[in-house]
């Protein structure tokens, strides 16, 4: 097989994915993979070692998290590179290559020796005419970012906290449910009609999972032109907590507080601002979470082809 360029990100997973290093040369090497290895030290260098090695290796593999796809993604779609990209998930959560079947490393390291690719769609955020931001897996609104940043927060003054991200979440999501934040009012339209209301979360993904392996809305496919929208109506602390953890997801659509949408393009429209993320980022600008009162979340067919 011909030589690929390999981007670590060490920094994935809480600085864990560092640890991961000689395992996944180990892993490579087992798999008779012949690559070349690029190690990022920051975000912005991990941009300008895909814009580096995009004209020299027609395959790409990064080897991080969530967060490090993401990077990846949208510096190759700023390149407008037509560049096969493997994925190696050593993050905190790994939901977008769960949904591809590659969550450990052998499986990952096995599917870039067998070589076989496939078109994915990609999700993206516009604002105007301007796409913000392409995402492989989920953007979302409302109380999955307030929990994010209160998670991030707890992490930051203890790291051994990290792993009890379930126990923070729900920490998180009972302040978030208290602050004048929540709920948001939005008006949601799509090619069938227009939902209005006050919402607690908007989620709006291209992959099944969501939340570090939860598969939010089964039916969703990366390949079906679509994004499928979860919207949770105003509802308090308990509810909320049932309906995330004791509800099986193909139930979501029987709750009075649920609301899934399919559709290409969804336009969302709020009474005050509101800030997005995407596969766990937050939208920002200079340092600080960026706020909207409108925009649109759209599949990109079949804009990416990958390794899986």
């Amino acid at each position: 097989m011909e030589k690929v360029a390999l981007l670590f990100n060490p920094s994935s997973g809480k600085g864990r994915a560092a640890q991961n290093r000689r395992a996944l040369q180990r892993c490579l090497r087992e798999q008779g993979i012949t690559y070349d290895w690029f190690e990022s030290r920051h975000e912005d260098d991990l941009r300008d070692l895909v814009a580096v090695t995009a004209g020299d290796y027609p395959r790409l593999v990064a080897a991080g998290g969530d967060t490090t796809l993401l990077i990846v993604i949208n510096e190759l779609m700023r390149l407008k590179a037509d560049n096969t990209l493997g994925m190696i998930g050593l993050g905190s959560c790994n939901d977008v290559v769960r949904e591809f079947g590659i969550h450990t490393m052998k499986k990952a390291c096995l599917a870039i020796r067998g070589g076989r690719t496939r078109p994915i769609d990609l999700g993206a955020v516009i604002e105007g005419k301007k796409v913000l931001y392409y995402y492989p897996g989920q953007a979302s609104l409302g109380l999955a970012v307030l929990i994010n940043q209160y998670v991030n927060q707890v992490v930051q003054r203890s790291p051994r906290l990290g792993k009890y991200q379930t126990l923070s979440g729900l920490r998180g999501g009972w302040q978030a449910c208290r602050s004048a934040e929540m709920p948001i009012h939005l008006e949601v339209e799509h090619e069938n009609g227009r939902a209005s209301g006050e919402f607690m979360l908007a989620v709006f993904d291209n992959i099944r999972y969501y939340a570090a392996g939860r598969k939010a809305l089964p039916q969703a496919r990366p390949d079906d032109g679509r994004l499928d929208a979860l919207l949770i109506r105003k509802c308090s602390f308990p509810r909320l907590a049932y309906l995330a953890l004791l509800t099986p997801p193909a139930f979501y659509a029987e709750k009075k507080e649920a609301l899934i949408l399919q559709a290409p393009h969804f336009l969302v429209r709020a009474e005050k601002e509101f800030t997005v993320q995407i596969d766990g980022e937050v939208i920002s600008q200079d340092g600080q979470p960026r706020s909207f009162r409108s925009l649109e979340f759209a599949s990109v067919p079949r804009a990416l082809n990958i390794i899986s």
